[in-house]
Order: C-alpha cells, then structure tokens, then sequence
C-alpha cells in the first residue's frame, strides 16, 4: 500500500504532505495583541528588517521581536499612538507581547534563516512579501510557502535540492 498524503496539525497551523509536496497554512488569520505597523518602521524611517528580527541573519530562527527589542527605542511613548502606549505598557510592566506566529515548516523540515539570508544573500520579500509596506499588523503569510517554490528557487539558485538538505 501506498501513503500517498497525511495531514499533520501543529499548534494554530496545518501542515498537508500530498505526493511529496507540503504545504504551510494558518488556519485562517490570526489577531495580533497590537496593531504593528512595519510601514512606520521600515519606510519610515528606514530599518532594516534585521533591526528588530535580531536572528534573520545569524540564526536558524529570525525571531518574533519582543519587549527586549522594542524598549530599545521605546521606553516612553513617542507619539500619541495608542498601540505605542501599548507596547510601552508592556516593556514597563516587563510583561512580554503575546505575538502570534504566522510563518511555520512542518516539523520533518529544516530551515535556517542564516543559510537564506546571510549565505545565499536572499531578500526577505522574497520569503516574506511586502510586509514592510504594511501598516497592519501581519495576520497571514503574505507568500505561499511550498515545497514546491522551495525546490523551484533551489533549483534556480543552483543549490542542493538534496532531501537531506532540507529534511530531517
């Protein structure tokens, strides 16, 4: 007998293997505690995403910026925006922000940001999409992410598309 798919949930995400190709989907949208606004931050005035995704070029993980991150800039409100004072609220009572994830791999998949991003010098739009141009929070991936588009892009990039590469 042949398995042809499984469905494997994870958290608030479902991974769907069919025929050697997976699938990263939310189940729907997530609400976020506060209204972030990348478009402020990257267009802004002009940060990098690394700024605040301290990892994205060092790491496995590019990491959800939390408190210790905001209060770099922070400390008291700089505008009148209520979802600042929020964010201040937060580092104040050093109480961390309950971001919600949105981007997940299915467990059996290794991916590393540093690889991506510092090695292979890849743009996190490509990844990402235009999320800095974004005055909403992020509630969705904005870019489907498929074993597919992996393969495809590896495939362009003239990197390995040897299983072990990528699966554990």
């Amino acid at each position: 007998m042949r398995v042809i798919g499984a469905t494997v949930a994870v958290g608030s995400a479902a991974a769907l293997v069919v025929a050697g190709t997976f699938f990263v989907r939310s189940q729907g949208s997530v609400d976020q505690p506060i209204a972030f606004n990348h478009s402020k931050h990257v267009e802004d005035l002009g940060l990098p995403c690394t700024t605040c995704h301290l990892y994205a070029e060092t790491g496995t993980r590019a990491t959800i910026p939390n408190i210790e991150v905001c209060k770099m800039c922070h400390t008291a409100p700089l505008t009148e925006s209520p979802e600042e004072a929020l964010v201040v609220e937060h580092i104040q009572s050093g109480e961390p922000i309950p971001w919600r994830k949105v981007y997940r791999v299915p467990e059996h998949v290794y991916f590393s940001h540093r690889r991506h991003t510092s090695v292979a010098e890849i743009a996190c739009e490509t990844c990402h999409g235009a999320i800095g141009e974004m005055s909403s929070p992020v509630s969705r991936p904005m870019v489907k992410i498929t074993m597919d588009r992996c393969v495809n892009c590896h495939k362009n990039a003239s990197a390995s598309n040897d299983c072990i590469s990528c699966h554990r």
